[in-house]
């Protein structure tokens, strides 16, 4: 069958979509969500191969009419073989092997290594559909991956990308989230790259969190960079802190996850080799993994965080990466600020002088630090967050920090009173006396994201007293920052509602 292009004027993000009139896809004996080949017949080089695309279908003829095939607009942009008029060739196409091994998935059966490329070059290639794919991530899912599956998962999703050499020794942090205002990784790289180790910092922005290191590295310089523009930046400085989203790494985990969130599955077989595989596509040799363990996080007790810490090192050892472990305390945030420019205020703040605190950062960062300093030879087994701390407080680390922001094209003397907070701010005061006996992270994240993180950078919560804090009746204890008085409103209603994340008490806990 031939058909006449007609652009579609909107994005899907699924690059493989086209839309038939519901009379030729019944002419070509195709349901919605099959397969197709496609070609340019006029063309004799590269695209004389067809494609393979998914289809949908317009049965109101008011998108396409028959005798026309509908492409979105961004594969119009990307392929400059599809214009407005141009004749395809259109035939159905059988679903490719990697359609039959994720069904052997779903059985609970072990796929082999050959069998796991197929899924991802497929992936890649655009030849699984969204629900094919959605099909393997609940397989995954239900009955896990072994091992050697996880292992040929990880090298499978680095190949189907671009892989970065910055030499022998290659430093990184990961966590594995659930605390809100985790700034960790805005004191641990200058400290790192400080002390002479390569450290090229790849993070994600936000995804169910208030904010993400690459949304609060943005309001200190751009963190979105193409492939040379990094290779210089590592190449001066020994560091980065920028978006993994902007490269062409393992583009088939970028694949994976994009279909994950919505599915609200982040299943372990998948969590593992996403790691690993962004890790091994910037040439990372050794890892600290932060292992949150509580209330809110993957891992609710320290046992399940352990269970996964020994998993994780094994298939970290199969491709090449020694990485350690950390479980750590996840019942409260990380400092006092939730939000991207609260928390880059703060984060700079602890880089100018490490005496302003706050301790649950200082501490954590430097312990984390310290891992990656003892395993670059840096320190002696146990002395790393000694020589941590030493260089935080001699200001190398922010002389290093001043370093990346420029070579990122940032203002190297941004000051923390220079960054913009939202205008429209709201104050809570203690009704009573007491002791904080706890500190609700489910509640904070809802009320920064409502206030509108992570899309506004300016807007965020700011915890005044934690944990353990004596306050008295009338005491600060809450801050919300917005960029929109609507927003603001919203989110002092939640805080109402639920009574606010800060819950008090006396000495005495419960009466029985």
């Amino acid at each position: 069958m031939k058909l006449k292009i007609k652009t579609i004027n909107f994005e899907t993000g699924n690059t493989k979509d086209v839309v038939l009139n519901f009379k030729d896809a019944l002419e070509l004996g195709q349901k919605a969500g099959e397969r197709i080949y496609i070609k340019n017949v006029k063309s004799r080089t590269l695209e004389d191969k067809y494609w393979v695309a998914i289809i949908q279908i317009d049965y109101s003829g008011t998108i396409v009419k028959q005798g026309e095939i509908g492409i979105f607009l961004d594969i119009v942009q990307e392929n400059k073989a599809f214009k407005d008029e141009t004749t395809l060739s259109v035939k159905p196409a059988d679903p490719p092997d990697s359609f039959r091994f994720i069904q052997k998935k779903i059985k609970g059966q072990k796929l082999t290594s050959e069998e796991i490329n197929s899924i991802i070059s497929d992936a890649v290639s655009g030849s699984l559909s969204r629900i094919d794919l959605a099909a393997f991530i609940t397989g995954v899912s239900i009955n896990g991956m072994d091992n050697e599956e996880m292992t040929a998962l990880t090298l499978s999703e680095t190949r189907s990308g671009e892989i970065f050499y910055f030499g022998m020794d290659v430093f990184d942090k990961h966590s594995t989230g659930g605390v809100p205002g985790n700034k960790v990784s805005l004191i641990i790289v200058p400290i790192i790259a400080a002390a002479g180790l390569t450290i090229p910092k790849s993070s994600t922005r936000a995804i169910t969190s208030p904010s993400g290191t690459a949304d609060s590295m943005e309001v200190l310089a751009p963190v979105a960079f193409a492939p040379e523009e990094l290779k210089r930046i590592v190449s001066e400085e020994n560091a980065c802190i920028i978006w993994g989203g902007a490269l062409e790494t393992a583009p088939a985990d970028n694949i994976l996850i994009e279909i994950e969130r919505p599915l609200h599955m982040d299943p372990i077989g998948l969590m593992i080799p996403s790691i690993l595989t962004k890790k091994l596509s910037l040439g990372v040799k050794k890892l600290v993994l932060d292992i949150p363990v509580g209330e809110g996080t993957k891992f609710i007790t320290p046992d399940k965080g352990k269970q996964f810490a020994y998993l994780f090192k094994e298939i970290a050892a199969n491709v090449g990466i020694e990485a350690e472990c950390a479980l750590t305390l996840a019942h409260q945030p990380i400092g006092h600020a939730v939000g991207p420019a609260l928390e880059a205020k703060e984060a700079l703040t602890l880089l100018r002088d490490s005496s302003a605190g706050p301790n649950s950062l200082i501490e954590k960062a430097t312990d984390l630090a310290g891992m990656l300093l003892e395993m670059g030879g840096k320190a002696q087994k146990g002395m790393g967050q000694n020589l941590a701390k030493e260089i935080l407080g001699s200001g190398k680390a922010y002389e290093k920090m001043k370093k990346i922001i420029e070579a990122q094209g940032g203002n190297p003397e941004i000051k923390p009173e220079d960054i913009e907070l939202g205008p429209y701010v709201k104050e809570f005061f203690s009704s009573k006396d007491g002791y904080i006996v706890e500190v609700n992270n489910a509640i904070i994240n809802r009320i920064a994201k409502t206030a509108g993180c992570p899309n506004s950078k300016s807007s965020g919560v700011t915890i005044i007293k934690k944990q353990g804090a004596k306050i008295k009746e009338g005491d600060l204890v809450f801050k919300i920052y917005s960029h929109s008085e609507s927003k603001l409103r919203k989110a002092e209603k939640i805080y109402n509602a639920t009574g606010g994340p800060i819950r008090l008490g006396g000495m005495v806990i419960e009466r029985v």
